[in-house]
């Protein structure tokens, strides 16, 4: 048969036939099959899905179950990022830290799930108190309203001054804290994760004016536990930016550690000494 008349052939063959059907590798993961494509959560659904993955790896230490904490954990860097993506009201300084924070997950993710592959529990919460710094950081740089409502550390706000004999941010009075003229000042700077100066001198009986301040990304908390660890000798608490300081008097002799208490912060490294001379 001539070229042509078996081209016009199949022509009117296929014509017959109707439209092809549309190949199924073109749907993957969107045909009707599945059900309609999920809609990408926003800027407050990333985050809460980050910190969601985060709670169920701290569900997963509590309980021991390290072997599932692996595939939980290779999924922080991405949500990071995702969380990124949508984050485009952001100022640029802040966008700036927010992404030198999300750079690191994947290093910590990486040293959170080898600590749990090896059966080292203890080594497991080490980790997870610095991916707790990390999101915290990041939590930092977003106004109050723009993530979850659910914040841990949601209320404590800056103040200026500790009142005397009244409850502090953390809810009791640090047993310390004196209403009294100091004799002494001592000035400490707080950023991630650290004190400036790392240890303080006091003198026991002596009453010690504190002044804390915050130069860091993220609130900061300078606390001094009494030798019972019950309660605070010393507490004291800045947000990004501010200030605070109370007068106080320790009147044992000794060396005692200092903490900043915000979650993950003591884990990344953020503690120091306070020395209490005769």
């Amino acid at each position: 048969m001539h070229p042509l008349r078996i081209v016009s052939v199949l022509s009117f063959a296929m014509l017959l036939a109707g439209p092809a059907p549309a190949q199924e590798h073109e749907h993957a993961g969107h045909g009707s099959a599945a059900g309609p494509m999920a809609a990408a959560p926003d800027l407050a659904g990333a985050w809460a899905e980050l910190r969601g993955v985060r709670d169920a790896i701290a569900g997963d230490v509590e309980a021991g179950r390290l072997s599932e904490i692996h595939a939980k954990s290779e999924r922080l860097a991405p949500l990071a990022k995702a969380l990124l993506e949508r984050s485009t009201d952001l100022a640029p300084d802040k966008r700036a830290r927010a992404e030198a924070v999300v750079k690191q997950l994947p290093r910590v993710a990486d040293s959170l799930h080898g600590a749990a592959d090896k059966g080292d529990a203890a080594a497991t919460r080490r980790e997870l108190g610095r991916l707790d710094g990390l999101l915290e950081l990041i939590r930092a740089q977003y106004p109050a309203d723009a993530l979850a409502p659910e914040s841990s550390h949601g209320g404590h706000g800056s103040h200026s001054e500790a009142a005397p004999g009244s409850p502090h941010v953390h809810g009791t009075a640090p047993m310390a804290l004196v209403d009294a003229p100091p004799q002494a000042t001592l000035r400490v700077k707080a950023s991630e994760f650290d004190f400036q100066p790392r240890t303080l001198q006091l003198r026991a009986g002596e009453a010690t004016r504190i002044e804390f301040e915050n130069d860091g990304a993220t609130e900061h908390s300078l606390v001094v536990k009494a030798p019972d660890g019950t309660s605070d000798w010393i507490h004291l608490h800045a947000a990004s930016k501010a200030k605070d300081a109370g007068t106080y008097r320790i009147e044992q002799p000794g060396r005692y550690p200092l903490l900043c208490t915000i979650a993950g912060h003591t884990e990344a490294g953020m503690v120091g000494l306070v020395v209490v001379n005769k």
